[in-house]
C-alpha cells in the first residue's frame, strides 16, 4: 500500500490525479521482455599505460628504418601472433654473439647496432633487448627492455643483472617473457609466462615445472644440446630473481620501476655505481597492467524519464506497474561510445554476431539489438594495424521462457 499511495501523491503533485486517468483507455501488455547480459568482458579501462616510456609513434625515422632493413632479412609481415614475436625474437638472437663488455656510444640506434653488428661488432644482454623491443615497437608491438638482479645487486660483484624484454601480446591478452641474448621464451602448462610468473613459480618450488623453449636456429647456430642448454640457461636466471625493473614516464619524469623480489629493500647503487632514477614499488601491478582495451558505454537512444512513463502508462499502484511495464520497459536501442586504452591509437572496430569486423569513422555507433542473443564485438587498432583484445559483450533480449 505505502507503494501504491506514493504514486499517487508523485502524480498529484505533478497535476495529474488518478481519477483523470482512469478514463484512459486500458492497454494490453504483452509479456515483459528483459534485457539480460549474458557475457561480458567489458570492464573499467587501466590509464597505467601512459607510464610506459614508449616513442611517439611506430613510425618514427629510427624504427621505420630498422624495420625497413629487418623485413628486408625476414618476413614478418604475413604472420600472426604470438608467432610473429617469436619470429622477431629468433632473427635478432642469431645476429651477434654476447660481448658482456662492448657498450655502444650513448645514442647509437638499434639500427646502426645491427650495421656494426655487419662489420663484426659483438654487444651485451642490454644491445639484445634492446633491438628486439625496438624491433617490436616498429611493428605495433608495445615492447620493453626488462632489468633483472639479483639480491645483492647494489654492491655485489659483476654480472649482477641481465637484460631481457617482455612485450604485450594482444592475442594473448598480457604481457610475455622472451631473452633474446638466448633466444628463449617461456611457458608453464601450455601458457605462456610473464617474468613475474616465472618468480612466483620459483618461489612455490615449481621452477622446474617452467618449459623454456629455444629457436631452432640459435640451438643450430651455437652448436647446442637442447637439454644441456636448458640446464645452463636455468642456473642462470635462477639467480636473477632478487629485483625486476622497467623503464616509467609520469609527468614527463622519466625513471627506473623497481619492484623488488627475493631482494630486501631499496637500494641507491649498483655493483657500487651510481644508478639515477631509481623508483620503488612493492605491487607488481605497476609494472604488469593491460594494454589496448577498448571499453564501452551503452547510452539508450531516445531515452525518456520514468516520471513520464508513468504519466503517460496511467500508473497510479504498483500492481499497475507490474503490469503495464512491459509496455515502457527499457528497449535495446544504443548508441555505443567507444573509448581505448592503446598507445599509438588509430581506430575503432565493430562486429555484430560474428559478422565482418567494421571500421568505425568515430568513437560511436549505434546498436539496436534485436530479439534474442545479440553479440557486441569492439577492439582498438593502432597506427601500425596491430588489433588489441576483443571486447565482447552477449546480451539477451527475450521474455522469460
Amino acid at each position: 500500500m505505502r507503494h501504491a499511495a506514493s504514486l499517487t501523491v508523485l502524480l498529484a503533485l505533478l497535476g495529474t490525479a488518478p481519477a483523470a486517468l482512469a478514463e484512459a483507455p486500458a492497454a494490453t501488455p504483452g509479456p515483459l521482455k528483459k534485457i539480460s547480459i549474458l557475457e561480458s568482458s567489458n570492464l573499467k579501462l587501466d590509464d597505467r599505460y601512459r607510464t610506459l616510456k614508449l616513442p611517439e609513434s611506430p613510425d618514427t625515422p629510427e624504427l621505420r628504418q630498422l624495420r625497413e632493413y629487418v623485413l628486408k632479412e625476414v618476413d614478418l609481415s604475413k604472420r600472426s601472433e604470438p608467432e610473429v614475436i617469436l619470429a622477431a625474437l629468433e632473427w635478432v638472437s642469431i645476429q651477434w654473439d654476447h660481448d658482456g663488455m662492448n657498450e655502444p656510444a650513448p645514442g647509437t640506434s638499434s639500427y646502426q647496432i645491427l650495421q656494426n653488428v655487419k662489420q663484426g661488432q659483438r654487444y651485451r644482454c642490454v644491445e639484445y633487448g634492446t633491438v628486439v623491443s625496438d624491433l617490436l615497437l616498429s611493428l605495433g608491438y608495445p615492447s620493453r627492455p626488462l632489468g633483472i638482479k639479483t639480491p645483492d645487486a647494489a654492491y655485489g660483484g659483476f654480472g649482477q643483472a641481465h637484460v631481457v624484454s617482455e612485450v604485450w601480446s594482444n592475442a594473448l591478452d598480457k604481457w610475455i617473457f622472451i631473452d633474446p641474448q638466448f633466444s628463449m621464451y617461456a611457458t608453464h602448462q601450455g601458457r605462456y609466462l610473464n617474468f613475474y610468473e616465472m618468480y612466483q613459480l620459483e618461489r612455490e618450488g615449481r621452477f622446474g615445472e617452467i618449459r623454456f623453449v629455444p629457436s631452432p636456429r640459435y640451438l643450430e647456430r651455437h652448436k647446442k644440446d637442447p637439454a644441456e642448454l636448458d640446464k645452463e640457461y636455468r642456473a642462470f636466471l635462477g639467480r636473477y630473481f632478487g629485483y625486476m625493473n622497467i623503464p616509467y614516464l609520469r609527468d614527463g619524469k622519466k625513471a627506473t620501476l623497481m619492484l623488488p623480489l627475493k631482494g630486501k629493500g631499496q637500494f641507491a647503487t649498483f655493483q657500487g655505481f651510481q644508478s639515477d632514477g631509481l623508483l620503488f614499488t612493492d605491487d607488481p601491478r605497476e609494472l604488469y597492467f593491460p594494454l589496448n582495451h577498448t571499453q564501452v558505454l551503452l547510452t539508450y537512444n531516445d531515452a525518456r524519464r520514468p516520471i513520464d512513463l508513468i504519466q503517460e502508462h496511467h500508473v497510479t499502484t504498483e500492481q499497475e506497474f507490474l503490469s503495464k511495464r512491459p509496455l515502457f520497459a527499457a528497449r535495446p536501442d544504443y548508441t555505443l561510445t567507444l573509448q581505448h586504452g592503446m598507445p599509438w591509437f588509430d581506430h575503432y572496430e565493430l562486429r555484430v554476431d560474428g559478422g565482418e569486423w567494421k571500421r568505425l569513422p568515430g568513437d560511436t555507433a549505434p546498436a539496436k539489438l534485436h530479439e534474442g542473443e545479440n553479440t557486441l564485438e569492439v577492439r582498438a587498432v593502432n597506427r601500425a594495424g596491430a588489433a588489441g583484445p576483443v571486447n565482447r559483450m552477449k546480451i539477451r533480449y527475450a521474455a522469460d521462457p
